[in-house]
């Protein structure tokens, strides 16, 4: 009996004497430094989980509270013949190896992106079949491989061009450049409205974005009611300076050189802010969808249907509200940015499902028929201007347009038809250069899309797509302020050794119509003709006189 208490006691003296094991130095050689733990590693103790973000986090750190809660009342048998006082040190001694436990915290969608998109419900095989009959003509028909491995992946985060995507030279390159304008839309203008990245919206040392206009007719700055700061967005983009203005202690902000350099989380919001933004457009008031695949085969595929791993294991989210589709769109951000992930083949069946099938047969008109991606993997003009616009309209004209009988079979077919052109301006522009003007002719180009509320266009140069931009808004609200002017230009283009730096072109329209008209047969060399984005920009400000800054012409 003696013996048998004996041992419960030597039990009882080691669970008292439970303490966290101290750490033991290992044996460096003489010199090297000691290992450090990951920088990006937070120790996160109980007493601060309120104070805790990520919803990983809190989920651990609130399992970590319940534990130490239920330690004191929890027993395993081995206390039975504690004191009080004993079992109060015991629980102590547990609070405080929890207390010392580190949690590392998870980046958002991180857990999307690593496991099984089970929310919404399975697409149906009707659906799965119109879906790919309209994206790539024929149920039968395979996705383009470049569309199945494409995510949207933005160049490196606070570096060159971090506002950027990435893309290839092939046919998804129009369709993410079509995407980098919303994008660009959400880092210069909108951010502000939902509260995101505020520290990113005093550009050039504006305490906002729409004080003043770039420059005036005279080359002053004009005032407005707000008293600016020393330095102005104005005074960046005037008299043809590349200088940057010297910050000052008023001005808090970043420069436009600090903006265009986003942080993984400023680039983030972006595609979140921007995808939610390009549904909602689609949608026009309707539910918006959002489509990743799931982990299995939705419906028994049958002889009608090419099985291709993405279509057929759609799981489709419905939201009638910009909200719950944010929710969405975040929770699955990490997916859709993976490189060559599944991003962009699920953006583009978002979009088609969010447009419907009637509506989109009710937008291509004279070409429901046709699919939105040609035999080769580009982007036809419905499928750009659904994303541009919000409808699948395969004509860039103004209003209505009746087609006129002239001298070739082709007309003489659709003589007489009325063909829906745009029918307001868009926040979006879009402007074209095709080899030569009656090339370019043909396209129809109206006015609404070649001034758009907002100074951002997307450009098709012989058949390459970039995005234009410039940070000030008040470019397409004043005359004067057209006088002169610069605009950024990107394409995600291999650029010269020793001219990897942005794109930034100045445009003077100030001498339009006093220019000297010279015979090309009285020169001696014929001059080399101007680069085909000069020719695109020159649709819109006729006449104007473009400066590439030291850039040699590269588009």
């Amino acid at each position: 009996m003696s013996k048998q208490m004996n041992r419960r006691r030597k039990v009882s003296k080691k669970v008292i004497s439970n303490e966290p094991p101290k750490r033991t130095e290992e044996k460096r050689p003489s010199g090297s430094k000691p290992s450090q733990p990951p920088t990006s590693a937070k120790k996160i103790h109980v007493s601060t989980i309120s104070v805790v973000k990520s919803a990983s986090v809190e989920n651990s750190s609130e399992k970590l509270v319940s534990e130490a809660n239920s330690s004191e009342d929890e027993t395993d048998g081995s206390d039975l013949h504690l004191s009080s006082a004993d079992k109060e040190q015991r629980a102590k001694d547990n609070r405080k190896l929890l207390r010392d436990r580190v949690i590392y915290a998870r980046k958002v969608g991180e857990e999307a992106a690593t496991g099984q998109v089970l929310d919404g419900e399975p697409i149906d095989y009707e659906s799965a079949c119109k879906i790919k009959e309209l994206a790539w003509g024929s149920s039968n028909m395979p996705p383009k491989p470049e569309w199945l491995k494409q995510g949207i992946v933005f160049r490196p985060c606070d570096q060159l061009f971090a506002y950027g995507l990435k893309t290839h030279k092939n046919g998804t390159k129009n369709f993410l450049i079509s995407l980098q304008a919303y994008f660009l839309k959400q880092l210069l203008f909108d951010m502000k409205k939902t509260g995101g990245a505020k520290r990113n919206l005093h550009i050039g040392q504006l305490s906002t974005l729409d004080q003043d206009p770039l420059i005036t007719s005279t080359g002053s700055i004009q005032k407005s009611k707000h008293k600016p700061a020393k330095t102005s967005l104005s005074t960046i983009f005037s008299s043809g300076s590349r200088s940057r203005p010297q910050p000052t202690e008023k001005c808090k902000g970043p420069s436009m050189a600090q903006l265009l350099k986003p942080g993984e989380k400023i680039q983030q919001e972006m595609l979140v802010g921007g995808l939610v933004e390009l549904l909602s457009k689609i949608a026009d008031g309707k539910e918006t969808v959002l489509c990743l695949p799931g982990p299995d085969n939705c419906f028994q595929p049958t002889a009608h249907f090419g099985i291709d791993g993405i279509t057929e294991k759609l799981r489709v989210m419905r939201c009638s509200k910009d909200e719950e589709l944010r929710t969405y769109v975040k929770k699955y951000s990490a997916t859709l940015m993976q490189e060559n992930g599944i991003g962009l083949i699920s953006v583009l069946y978002s979009v088609i499902l969010t447009r419907n099938f009637n509506r989109l047969a009710y937008d291509l008109q004279d070409q429901a028929t046709n699919s939105l991606i040609d035999p080769i993997g580009d982007c036809t003009t419905g499928l750009l201007n659904l994303i541009i616009t919000g409808r699948a309209n395969p004509y860039l004209h103004n209003g209505i347009m009746v087609v006129e009988d002239e001298d070739n079979e082709e007309s003489e077919e659709f003589s007489g038809e009325e063909r829906r052109g745009m029918e307001t301006r868009n926040d979006i522009g879009f402007l074209i250069w095709d080899q030569d003007e009656e090339t370019t002719n043909r396209f129809h180009l109206g006015s609404r899309l070649k001034t758009p509320t907002l100074p951002i266009w997307i450009t098709r140069c012989n058949g390459q797509f970039g995005v234009l931009f410039n940070p000030n808004r008040e470019l397409m609200r004043s005359y004067h302020a057209e006088n002169r002017f610069q605009l950024y230009y990107y394409s995600d283009a291999e650029m010269k050794k020793g001219e990897y730096k942005e794109t930034l072109l100045t445009i003077d329209t100030r001498n339009v119509g006093n220019q000297v008209v010279v015979d090309p047969s009285e020169t001696e060399f014929e001059e080399a003709p101007p680069p085909p984005l000069e020719k695109a920009i020159q649709t819109k400000w006729e006449g104007s006189t473009i400066d590439w800054g030291g850039i040699t012409p590269y588009i």
